[in-house]
């Protein structure tokens, strides 16, 4: 995980590369030749954002099922 400023949340948040899912669907949007290998998405609750690693202008938003969901609480 990296931290970078993510332009949804307006904050410092932790990144991660996106998973093979993740990936699927930003070429399904952008085309099949998309370079989807350097590219991280927030991890925050609620976000949806992606970029490259050093340019968060290149980024974009993953559909609405990638939203991250707040964890459920474990008793």
């Amino acid at each position: 995980m990296i931290e970078r400023e993510c332009l949804t949340c307006r904050s410092r948040q932790k990144f991660q590369k996106l998973n093979s899912d993740e990936k699927a669907a930003v070429r399904a949007e952008k085309g099949d030749r998309y370079y989807v290998d350097n590219l991280w998405r927030c991890t925050a609750v609620g976000c949806r954002w992606y970029q490259p690693y050093l340019h968060r202008g290149g980024g974009g938003l993953l559909p609405e099922e990638f939203r991250i969901e707040e964890a459920a609480a474990t008793d």
